[in-house]
């Protein structure tokens, strides 16, 4: 009895026959999700290799990048001016009194009364009732004030200028070389290379005079001496 037939033959148990059912439906299940399953996997390797392709591109970008830069900057000392307040002088204002002294002269009129002989006796009105009044007067001193402006008083301000000498510190790079040889490089390598040209040039200066002092040849035997041709 084939179980991937479509077609199952139906038995005497119907235990069995539900279980045939369920693994024909399982069956007809698979082979309906399989090309759906296969596109997924498929889809995934093939953005697997996309970003292998990727990251191997990058990496051989970044292998053949031949320069690289190295940024030197320093510090620059920048001096400014703000207004700070200092010292505070303050005028003010106030009354105050203080006693004074002035003199003055005051005159009194007082009534006398005094008898004399009459000078004459002709036009003078007598024998009828007659009142005369006659007052005293004082004089008594008057106070009165007035302002007067003695003084002004000026605030203002002058404007002096001084020099001040700012000390600091400022940072700026520096470089420092390393070749294959381990040894520092210093910055003027330029220079030193200059020197090391003279140098070989005095060297090979020294070593041609050498080479042109003629050495002279010792006796024979026969005392004879070899002679260079001039």
């Amino acid at each position: 009895m084939s179980l991937s037939s479509a077609n199952v033959t139906k038995t005497a148990f119907p235990m069995f026959d539900m279980m045939l059912e369920m693994q024909r439906i399982g069956l007809r299940a698979m082979s309906i999700y399989q090309p759906i399953g296969s596109a997924f996997l498929e889809s995934a390797k093939s953005a697997e290799r996309l970003r292998g392709s990727a990251f191997a591109a990058g990496r051989a970008q970044g292998d053949t990048k031949t320069e690289q830069v190295v940024a030197i900057g320093e510090e620059v000392l920048n001096v400014g001016t703000r207004t700070v307040p200092g010292k505070t002088t303050r005028v003010r204002r106030l009354v105050v009194e203080t006693p004074v002294e002035k003199e003055v002269t005051l005159h009194t009129e007082t009534v006398v009364v005094e008898r004399r002989q009459p000078i004459a006796n002709i036009g003078q009105n007598v024998l009828t009732e007659v009142t005369v009044e006659m007052s005293d007067s004082n004089e008594v001193p008057v106070i009165s004030k007035s302002v007067h402006l003695v003084e002004e008083v000026l605030l203002r301000k002058e404007v002096t200028a001084r020099t001040e000498t700012i000390r600091d510190t400022v940072k700026r790079d520096t470089l420092e070389i390393e070749e294959p040889s381990q040894l520092p490089v210093p910055f003027n390598a330029a220079k030193q290379q200059d020197e090391r040209k003279r140098d070989e040039k005095r060297a090979n200066e020294a070593r041609e005079k050498k080479q042109a002092i003629v050495p002279v040849p010792a006796e024979t035997e026969g005392g004879d001496a070899r002679r260079q041709p001039h």
